[in-house]
């Protein structure tokens, strides 16, 4: 996703996540291990502001700690072993919804400063965008001016940098023709992921009559031999 950061704005790419709830951008300075050269620097922005231990944002965060300052702080960790050291901030976003380019004042995030072991899928884009169901997520912090509805559009897979491919994420209709709806799952111990009951699966006009037993919360689904 293509978004601008601060005031005076700065471009930079992010990786968008449904499966995260947290925004934030490598910032300056970093020890990095990633080797991550563009990174956002907080000094050269009038809006950025780093968020207190005692801040409401910060009470929003399962877990977190103070730093030697009193700043809100805390370390993010992936099933890799692979981890983020955060300090929490707001600042301005602009991006493009489909319509023209949106700002978004004081949108808390995450400035990363520290990171372990290098997440291999995080290394090329590793400024990340959550659209999770937590109250830091993007969608949640925008969620009274877009009536908390957005789509989350998936283009080719090309060469062809488009404003579709670079700004997947739309907070308003954009594509004519029939609208399909399918009910999410109530909460639970998926936590604040968007959850489906998968019911079966179908191959063409052929169902599979699979028998999917409680919830599997891995990327990749697994299936009876027999199905296949």
């Amino acid at each position: 996703m293509k978004l601008s950061l601060g005031t005076p704005s700065h471009l930079y790419w992010a990786t968008l996540v449904t499966v995260s709830d947290l925004i934030w951008m490598m910032c300056c300075p970093c020890d990095s291990r990633s080797g991550q050269t563009t990174m956002f620097d907080p000094l050269q922005s009038s809006t950025y502001k780093s968020q207190t231990c005692s801040a409401s944002s910060c009470m929003e965060l399962p877990i977190h700690g103070c730093t030697i300052n009193q700043l809100c702080g805390f370390i993010y960790s992936y099933e890799d072993k692979s981890f983020i050291e955060v300090i929490l901030a707001s600042e301005t976003l602009l991006f493009d919804n489909g319509a023209g380019t949106v700002k978004l004042p004081e949108i808390v995030s995450g400035c990363v400063h520290q990171d372990g072991p290098p997440n291999p899928s995080l290394l090329e884009v590793p400024d990340l965008v959550g659209l999770g169901g937590g109250p830091l997520s993007l969608v949640n912090q925008i969620g009274s001016s877009i009536d908390d509805k957005f789509a989350y559009c998936l283009p080719p897979n090309s060469n062809e940098i488009t404003s579709d491919s670079s700004n997947p994420v739309r907070t308003q209709s954009f594509r004519p023709g029939r609208v399909q709806e399918m009910p999410m799952a109530p909460g639970g111990p998926q936590g604040t992921y968007y959850v489906l009951n998968l019911i079966d699966i179908s191959i063409g006009n052929n169902r599979l009559n699979i028998q999917f037993g409680g919830a599997q919360m891995t990327a990749l689904l697994e299936m009876p031999d027999r199905s296949l």
